[in-house]
């Protein structure tokens, strides 16, 4: 295998103009962190980009994309897979992972991962940085993962699936980049009508947050600050974003 770092950054001055970002192309790295400290105290943010398929506004709450798994691609080399169904342009900045060695279970390159720099309807292609140490092969399995491209939240989902809330004033456009808010003090984020208690959690809702009711600890997402009422004609309050520095569980 190559170089188990490839490409590596740094972290970046970030100011307001850059939080309002909405990119059509990336500036910082996808992932990138900023830690922040203004009136409303500590916030961590991450470089996202938005693959709802919908442009979001301001304060709505995204998740991780889910998995993009396919099996028996048609072909593959050391670099790419190719098989017809993929969405051209869709998984750039991605990464591929070999799920199954058709011909050999368990064999190279099954396991392996590259990051992907681009790819058409028919195939995908990884960093020459990064090969795959044996090619890809007819019948291999593979998926396309990411915890940085994002889509709408949804009730019931783990804590550990939701990103954060966007934070840009003109939200962001459908397939560009932009910041996330994902720990820290975050006022108007987005919440369903039912009220929520001052201090209580918060959890995930159709791309903003709502009362915990009974949900376990995995779905809380953050603490509703000031009690949050259905007559608030906004839907919009203050929330204690805790999505930063936790335990990963199955997501």
């Amino acid at each position: 295998m190559a170089d188990l770092f490839l490409h590596l950054g740094n972290m970046i001055p970030v100011g307001t103009s850059d939080l309002n970002a909405d990119h059509l192309d990336p500036r910082p790295k996808v992932g990138t962190l900023s830690f922040q400290i203004d009136d409303y105290g500590f916030r961590v943010f991450e470089y996202c980009r938005n693959m709802s398929g919908s442009a979001i506004a301001q304060g709505e709450l995204q998740k991780r994309i889910a998995d993009a798994a396919t099996t028996n691609i048609t072909s593959g080399t050391t670099t790419s897979a190719t098989k017809s169904g993929f969405t051209a342009g869709d998984y750039v900045g991605r990464i591929l992972y070999v799920d199954d060695n058709d011909d050999s279970a368990g064999a190279a390159p099954e396991g392996e991962s590259s990051p992907i720099v681009a790819n058409s309807a028919t195939v995908i292609t990884v960093d020459s940085g990064r090969p795959f140490t044996v090619a890809l092969a007819a019948n291999d399995d593979i998926r396309v993962v990411s915890f940085n491209h994002l889509d709408d939240a949804a009730d019931g989902d783990l804590a550990s699936k939701v990103k954060g809330v966007a934070v840009g004033k003109n939200g962001v456009t459908s397939k560009y980049y932009g910041w996330w808010q994902r720990y820290g003090l975050c006022p108007d984020v987005i919440h369903t009508a039912g009220t929520c208690t001052t201090l209580d959690p918060v959890v995930a809702d159709a791309a903003k947050v709502g009362a915990f009711g009974t949900d376990a600890v995995d779905l809380w997402v953050g603490m509703q600050v000031g009690t949050h009422t259905s007559d608030v004609v906004s839907t919009k309050s203050l929330v204690e974003m805790l999505l930063f520095g936790f335990v990963r569980v199955k997501a």
